[in-house]
């Protein structure tokens, strides 16, 4: 829902809400997107890719690798109809670098949060020897007490 009021409000009427939602909703990346997606894709995958998710309990971190998997999801559908081909896990990475925030008052939770993340990152690519350094989430995920 929130993936979805987000785009919404950004895209300011140039897309239906329904057709937004249909986008979001579906699982397959095999389904026809309406027109409107289609003609403003570009916009949409640069909306998604620059959002910002902050969950201010972040507990197990449940909340943001659920959004990094929407956000990744929708990103892939979007890349059929974009001139740039990206894997899975280069818009993970992107993701975690610069959309997704989180706290937590527990020291043991922004830990757990953290190590979902990139477990999230790393179980994607193939190829081992391709995997960058983890992102440092120290300043992204944090202790404290909003």
């Amino acid at each position: 829902e929130s993936l979805i009021n987000y785009l919404d409000t950004e895209l300011n009427n140039l897309v239906p809400k329904e057709d937004i939602k249909l986008f979001i909703r579906t699982e397959s990346e095999q389904f026809d997107l309406s027109d409107s997606i289609k003609n403003h894709a570009q916009k949409i995958d640069d909306l998604i890719a620059n959002i910002k998710v902050c969950d201010p309990a972040i507990g197990s971190g449940a909340f943001p690798v659920g959004m990094l998997i929407e956000i990744v999801k929708a990103r892939k559908v979007l890349e059929i109809y974009l001139d740039h081909k990206h894997g899975v896990y280069d818009f993970k990475r992107h993701c975690i670098q610069n959309s997704l925030y989180g706290v937590d008052i527990d020291p043991g939770a922004i830990e757990i949060a953290k190590l979902r993340l990139w477990l999230s990152l790393v179980v994607d690519e193939d190829d081992y020897t391709n995997i960058q350094p983890l992102p440092n989430l120290d300043y992204k995920i944090m202790q404290g007490n909003l």
